[in-house]
């Protein structure tokens, strides 16, 4: 038995890989920044609100005293 693939094609199918996986790659961080902005923003939000309940809770305990 002989070698079911010519080393032509054998070469020819590694030098294709790279340029296959480069465009696999491509596009996968597309929204990349505007998730990050989004992730930003609702960061941002969340803290205020956690200093907005904290201030209502130190108020409901100088008012308890």
């Amino acid at each position: 038995m002989g070698n079911t693939y010519s080393p032509v094609r054998k070469q020819n199918q590694y030098s294709t890989s790279p340029s296959l996986r480069h465009d696999e790659d491509e596009g996968w961080d597309t929204n990349a920044d505007a998730d990050l902005v989004s992730l930003l923003e609702e960061n941002a939000r969340l803290r205020a609100l956690v200093i907005r309940l904290s201030d209502l809770v130190l108020k409901s305990v100088v008012d308890q005293k």
